[in-house]
């Protein structure tokens, strides 16, 4: 799958970048100026209580929602429709009719998308549909259903998949089917930007994350990055008062916390274990126990909206 109309991205780091994105319904603001990059072949999440500007942000990327103001560019360029035919999309749940197979629905869809039937076998070949090719819409469970609004994106064979709320009102084996689906879809070079609520389900899956909070932009970067680039330690020692004495002496210390038989520091987050671990143990110190604590991305999250403006 590797239709000619795809533009050459070899050289560009980001699909989509937007600057002062804004988008006003009447009074409300539902994005306000949000300036954000999104790396190729990333699994990017956009994360935000209900009303945050999630999809309506989306939206405006699809170029179905006209912004107020602001602007974005994919692949370093306005979008036009060369740029929009490499992009796959699921903004709300597609409608199939129910009494036609898997086959026939996707032909449907290859038709409003003027593209060819030659790729349908493969994506239901890539999500797990194509045993079931023939059966009726009506027969298919609801992870099945969202399988094959993922296998009708990936007809054109996209460059980019958007995706709202892709596992929403799943069980939990239908959402670690749609999580692992969209893995395999981001190792074949794809880059995925999703809308979710589900946090632990977007710590899985994503690798980079953007929390939006009445239309701003609070946080951006890796999901395997804390937000206030720190990290913290949790060691004890057989002389505890001798470790905490020399801990507060190591540099980039911020915090230091006594909690039963252990001791957490907080650190820069640039700071190696190493470091701290040889910088103890040459001042005589010998460690008994050493644990990085990573904070989840739901802890993150929350403390993220909490902080005041």
């Amino acid at each position: 799958m590797q239709p000619e109309n795809h533009p050459n991205t070899n050289n560009l780091n980001n699909v989509v970048t937007t600057n002062g994105l804004t988008k006003y319904y009447g009074v409300i603001k539902a994005v306000d100026k949000l300036t954000l990059s999104i790396p190729e072949k990333s699994v990017f999440g956009i994360l935000g209580p209900n009303g945050s500007g999630k999809t309506t942000t989306l939206g405006m990327l699809l170029d179905v929602i006209n912004p107020t103001s602001g602007s974005y560019s994919w692949f370093g360029k306005k979008p036009d429709k060369e740029t929009r035919q490499t992009i796959g999309s699921i903004l709300e749940t597609p409608a199939f009719y129910p009494y036609l197979s898997a086959v026939d629905n996707l032909k449907i869809v290859a038709e409003i998308k003027a593209i060819g039937y030659e790729n349908i076998h493969e994506v239901l070949q890539i999500t797990g549909l194509y045993d079931r090719r023939n059966s009726a819409f009506s027969t298919f469970s609801l992870g099945m259903k969202q399988r094959l609004a993922l296998a009708s994106a990936l007809l054109c064979d996209p460059l980019v998949m958007i995706l709202d709320e892709p596992t929403n009102g799943l069980d939990p084996r239908g959402i670690a089917e749609i999580r692992e689906l969209i893995r395999d879809i981001a190792a074949r070079g794809k880059t995925i930007i999703l809308a979710s609520h589900l946090l632990d389900e977007v710590q899985k899956v994503c690798t980079h994350f953007a929390v939006l909070n009445k239309g701003q932009l609070l946080h951006s970067g890796p999901v395997n990055e804390t937000k206030l680039d720190e990290q913290r330690l949790e060691m004890a020692a057989e002389n505890m008062t001798n470790l905490k004495t020399v801990l507060e002496s190591f540099p980039g210390t911020k915090k230091i916390e006594t909690t039963g038989d252990t001791i957490t520091i907080t650190l820069p987050g640039a700071i190696q274990i190493g470091e701290v671990s040889r910088f103890v143990f040459e001042r005589g110190i010998f460690i008994t126990h050493l644990v990085s604590l990573k904070k989840s991305l739901e802890t993150q999250f929350l403390e993220i909206l909490n902080e005041p403006a």
